[in-house]
């Protein structure tokens, strides 16, 4: 009797798991009413099969041609807003760069639930609407793609670039797998109930494979409890052609103040370490 309680209780729990799993995973915020842009900022609508979504384009700063050099496809963290980018790239170095930042479906202005499938078909309608709206075609723009993602956003950025060839990969603290990261909050089994899983270690495996590989950076804080630093290592690990940044005072939340300059550098190509993956500060 008492196993049969105990098996009852257990499945109790992987229900309840589940059942509540995508509260689990995603921390949808919202604007609460119309967002003030920068000079020359557009938000973006169109439409997906979760509705309506609103993403955000932010033009080059020194450029009169209407289609970027390079144009930036940024994701932010779990709790995050597309337009908390904004302190980051204020004054972005590059005049030739413009910034596409996409909320998830269900954040910010966007209808529906987040979810791999969701999130990168919102990210590629966008793609193909501010091709509209510049008057070229999508291909063109994907030529000069770079993307960009922290925790959730890694993933995110990982999945696209999975999916669509890149110029540029930076990843600051991403995960090793979803379900590695559940498995760490809840334990083995009930994390095998996930219904959702991004693979960032398979993704950069399948990435690597293409020729040429696109420059890819990993960044990381060593004081990061919640994303721990031993994944992002462990990412870096999977090949020498990924270029790996730990920052020795970073956390989770705040390594995109801390660690601005290094990310800076990294989303310009001028990434600098000394030799064992450790930011060397200068």
């Amino acid at each position: 009797m008492k196993i049969i309680i105990l098996l009852l209780l257990g499945l109790i729990i992987a229900v309840l798991v589940i059942a509540g799993q995508h509260r689990m995973i995603y921390y949808p915020r919202s604007y609460g009413g119309d967002p003030p842009l920068p000079a020359g900022g557009q938000a973006l609508e169109y439409k997906t099969g979760q509705g309506r979504q609103v993403a955000f384009y932010l033009p080059p700063a020194g450029e009169h041609d209407p289609v970027p050099e390079r144009l930036w496809l940024m994701f932010g963290g779990n709790a995050s807003l597309a337009l908390d980018w904004l302190e980051l790239i204020n004054d972005f170095p590059d005049p030739g760069a413009g910034f596409l930042l996409v909320d998830y479906p269900g954040y910010g202005k966007c209808r529906g639930r987040a979810a791999p499938a969701t999130i990168l078909a919102s990210a590629e309608t966008a793609l193909v609407y501010l091709a509209a709206q510049l008057d070229t075609e999508p291909a063109d723009l994907l030529r000069r793609l770079l993307v960009m993602g922290h925790s959730l956003g890694a993933a995110a950025a990982l999945l696209y670039a999975e999916n669509h060839p890149v110029k540029r990969i930076v990843l600051i603290s991403p995960f090793t797998s979803l379900k590695e990261m559940a498995a760490s909050m809840v334990g083995p089994v009930l994390a095998r109930t996930l219904l959702q899983n991004y693979d960032n270690r398979a993704a950069l495996k399948k990435i690597l494979q293409r020729r040429p590989v696109p420059p890819i950076t990993i960044i990381h804080g060593r004081r990061d409890r919640v994303v721990p630093v031993e994944m992002g290592r462990e990412l870096a690990r999977i090949s020498p052609e990924i270029n790996y940044l730990e920052v020795e005072n970073g956390d989770h939340n705040y390594i995109l103040i801390t660690a601005a300059e290094q990310i800076l550098r990294a989303m310009l190509g001028a990434e600098k370490t000394d030799g064992r993956g450790r930011d060397d500060g200068t």
